[in-house]
């Protein structure tokens, strides 16, 4: 008895043969790969969820926040296919800002330290660097018919909001409800804003995930038309009139810029 467990002892402080070993791993290996093969769609399929709806979540995000931000408007021009150096080139560009300017001051009282009726400015700005557009609240003078001090331009939101998404802007007039072809009612509403939105995984912006779009109506500019207000004084402008698709389009002629003419609640203009 004591001679058989001596025997296995020594058989046994040997270990594994080299044969035993790669036949070991060999298995392993296929196990190994067999998971991964099980376990990828599943974390694939997990990512492509999460992104799309992140992709859904920040384009509501950026939708809400202009519309929020714009529909107590008087007035509204929106600008596309541009950038800012080519809106102070164009004159019918410029008359429009001015009219909105000098609108404030009318009101305000040239030179009015604490304003009621004030100019601002939102700009999607296409970034050429890494593809993508970004959300700016521009720094309007209203003492020198809107121009834009670009060094004071802060960003809406960070960074981070847009990683891994990016996403296009498209604004227009809406479709009037009651229009019909041939009738006496206008094509187009003259009190609301249609915002158009396209989300992609990718920087060439081909594999698209996510597209929505919604109305905004601008309570002042109802109101206003509502009661015999005059169209040249509460307006939405959305130019050129047919804007090219973004697709269409190239670097430096991408740029959204959105002037819009506000009343602050609770101030008195005090010249």
């Amino acid at each position: 008895m004591k001679k058989m467990i001596r025997l296995l002892r020594k058989r046994g402080s040997g270990g594994f043969t080299l044969v035993e070993m790669v036949v070991s791993v060999a298995l392993l290996a296929v196990l190994m790969g067999g998971m991964i093969l099980f376990i990828s769609p599943v974390i694939r399929t997990y990512n492509d969820n999460t992104t799309d709806i992140t992709a859904e979540n920040t384009t509501t995000c950026v939708q809400e926040y202009i519309s929020r931000t714009i529909r107590n408007s008087y007035k509204v021009a929106i600008f596309e296919n541009t950038n800012y150096d080519k809106i102070k080139a164009n004159d019918a560009y410029k008359a429009i800002i001015s009219s909105m300017n000098e609108y404030c001051n009318k009101i305000n009282g040239v030179g009015a330290v604490n304003k009621t009726y004030v100019l601002n400015c939102l700009s999607l700005r296409y970034d050429d660097t890494d593809k993508r557009y970004y959300l700016w609240k521009e720094s309007v003078n209203m003492t020198s018919n809107g121009a834009l001090d670009t060094t004071k331009s802060e960003k809406v939101f960070a960074d981070c909001l847009y990683d891994r998404l990016y996403i296009t802007y498209e604004f227009a007039l809406p479709k009037n409800g009651d229009y019909v072809v041939g009738g006496t009612a206008s094509e187009f509403r003259n009190d609301a804003l249609q915002m158009n939105f396209k989300t992609y995984r990718n920087d060439e912006y081909t594999n698209r995930i996510f597209e929505g779009e919604g109305i905004t109506e601008m309570r002042q500019i109802k109101g206003a038309l509502a009661d015999g207000g005059s169209a040249a004084d509460y307006f939405i402008k959305v130019l050129p009139d047919s804007p090219l698709p973004f697709e269409s389009m190239v670097d430096g002629q991408r740029d959204i810029y959105i002037y819009y003419v506000t009343r602050q609640l609770g101030v008195k203009p005090t010249p």
